[in-house]
C-alpha cells in the first residue's frame, strides 16, 4: 500500500538516522533518458561509491554487482549497481530501477531520490516529490544540493565543492561568530569572502549566484558548528533542551534558506544599476519579490504595461510557481528566477500555459528535458533583458 507524503518523509528521516548512511540526489533528465544521450540509469556520483561498493571502482576496469531495492508499501525489486571504467568512460550508475520500480519516471525529474544501506546488498529507497518534504529532509541532515547529490556518512557530509583556499577562509571568518548574523549580513559575509579568495577571476552572472549561494551556505553551516559546538561535546540528559534545540537548529536553516538567493539576486542587479524595487508592491497587499523598474511605475496606471517586468525568486518552484500567478495583475508575462534542477515536462508545460518564463543558471540547464532546454533564460539573459529595457530611464 503506497504511503501518504507525511509518513514517506518520516520513515525516509528515521530509516537515514537508524543506518546513519545514504546517497541523496535530484533525478535530472539524463537519469530518466529525456536528454538523448542514450546513457542508461541513474547517475551516481563518484564520491557516493563506498555508499554502494567496498572498494572505489579502478579506471580501466568494469565492475557491478546486484542490490535489492527496498520501497515501502512495494514488494522489494533487484537493480544493478554498475562502474564503467573502460574507455573514456568514469562514472557509476544505476540500472534496472525505473524498469523494475512502480514510478513513471518521467514524472521524477526534479523530485529527490534517497539511497539508504541497510548491508551492501539491501537499500531502502525514497522519493520526496513535495518541495516542502525535500527542504525538511535537506534541512534535518543539513545538507547543500548546489552539485545536485550529498553523500551522508555518520554525521559527515560531502556535498558542495569548495577549494581549500575558500573553505579555510570561510572557518577563519566563521570562528569570530558567537551568535548568528542577520540573513543579509551573511549573505554580504559570504561574497566579501568569495571576493577575497577570487579577487582576479572573472565568474559570469549565472555563475557567481550560484557561487554566492553555496558559500553563504558553508559559512552558515560553519558558523552553526562554532555556536552549538558546546551542545556538540556535551552530554545533554534533558530532552526537553534537546528537542527545543533541535527545532531551533532546523526552523533557523530553513528562514536562512528562504531568503539568501533574494539577498543575491538584489545586489547582483544592482550591480548592474538596473531600477528595481525589492520588495515589489502591486495589487492590495500583495508582494512580489521583484518588480522593474519600480513599484511607483506599477502604480501609475499611464506607465506602458509593456515597459514593466516582474521577477518571482524561488529556491525551488516545481510547487510553489503557481504562487506567482496573481502577484502583479498587469504583468502578463511573469519571470521566475529558480535553482530548481529539473522540473518534469508536464509541469514545463503547465508553466508556458500560464506565460511564466523560468531563469535557471546556465549550469543547469542541462538537468532539465533536452526538448525544454531552449525555454530556460539564463541570469544573464535576463539581465541583458532589463537592461535594454531601462536604458534610457
Amino acid at each position: 500500500m503506497q504511503q501518504n507524503n507525511s509518513e514517506k518523509l518520516t520513515n525516509a528521516i528515521e530509516a537515514a538516522k537508524k543506518f546513519g548512511r545514504f546517497y541523496c540526489k535530484f533525478i535530472s533528465a539524463n537519469d530518466v533518458d529525456l536528454t538523448g544521450a542514450h546513457q542508461v540509469g541513474l547517475y551516481i556520483a563518484k564520491q557516493a561509491w563506498n555508499i554502494f561498493f567496498e572498494e572505489k571502482g579502478v579506471k580501466g576496469e568494469n565492475k557491478d554487482k546486484f542490490i535489492k531495492v527496498h520501497i515501502d508499501g512495494y514488494h522489494p525489486f533487484e537493480s544493478r549497481v554498475i562502474y564503467y571504467g573502460r574507455r573514456t568512460r568514469n562514472e557509476y550508475r544505476i540500472t534496472r530501477f525505473w524498469s523494475n520500480s512502480p514510478f513513471d519516471k518521467t514524472e521524477q525529474v526534479g523530485n529527490l531520490i534517497i539511497f539508504i544501506p541497510m548491508d551492501m546488498e539491501n537499500y531502502k529507497v525514497y522519493i520526496l516529490d513535495t518541495e516542502e518534504e525535500i527542504e525538511i529532509f535537506i534541512d534535518t541532515f543539513s545538507l547543500s544540493l548546489m552539485d545536485n547529490n550529498a553523500v551522508y556518512n555518520g554525521g559527515k557530509v560531502k556535498d558542495i565543492d569548495l577549494s581549500a583556499k575558500l573553505e579555510k577562509e570561510i572557518e577563519d571568518v566563521a570562528a569570530q561568530f558567537h551568535d548568528f548574523p542577520e540573513t543579509i549580513q551573511l549573505a554580504e559575509i559570504a561574497r566579501r569572502i568569495h571576493q577575497h579568495v577570487y579577487k582576479k577571476k572573472q565568474f559570469s552572472p549565472d555563475n557567481i549566484i550560484l557561487e554566492w549561494v553555496k558559500t553563504e551556505y558553508s559559512v552558515f553551516r560553519s558558523i552553526e558548528r562554532n555556536v552549538y559546538k558546546d551542545y556538540l561535546t556535551k552530554p545533554l540528559n534533558d530532552l526537553e533542551t534537546l528537542i527545543t534545540i533541535a527545532n531551533s537548529v532546523i526552523n533557523r536553516r530553513k528562514s536562512r534558506a528562504g531568503k539568501s538567493l533574494e539577498h543575491h539576486v538584489d545586489f547582483l542587479l544592482s550591480s548592474y544599476n538596473i531600477p528595481f524595487s525589492h520588495p515589489g508592491k502591486s495589487e492590495g497587499n500583495k508582494k512580489p519579490d521583484f518588480l522593474f523598474p519600480s513599484n511607483a511605475a506599477y502604480a501609475d496606471m499611464s506607465f506602458p504595461e509593456n515597459n514593466l517586468i516582474f521577477l518571482g525568486v524561488k529556491t525551488t518552484c516545481k510547487d510553489r510557481w503557481r504562487q506567482i500567478l496573481n502577484e502583479a495583475n498587469r504583468i502578463k508575462e511573469k519571470h521566475l528566477l529558480t535553482l530548481q534542477q529539473g522540473i518534469s515536462p508536464n509541469q514545463l508545460d503547465e508553466m508556458a500555459e500560464e506565460k511564466v518564463i523560468l531563469v535557471v543558471p546556465k549550469p543547469y540547464h542541462s538537468l532539465y528535458p533536452a526538448e525544454y532546454q531552449d525555454r530556460l533564460w539564463t541570469v544573464e539573459k535576463f539581465i541583458h533583458y532589463a537592461e535594454e529595457k531601462y536604458s534610457l530611464i
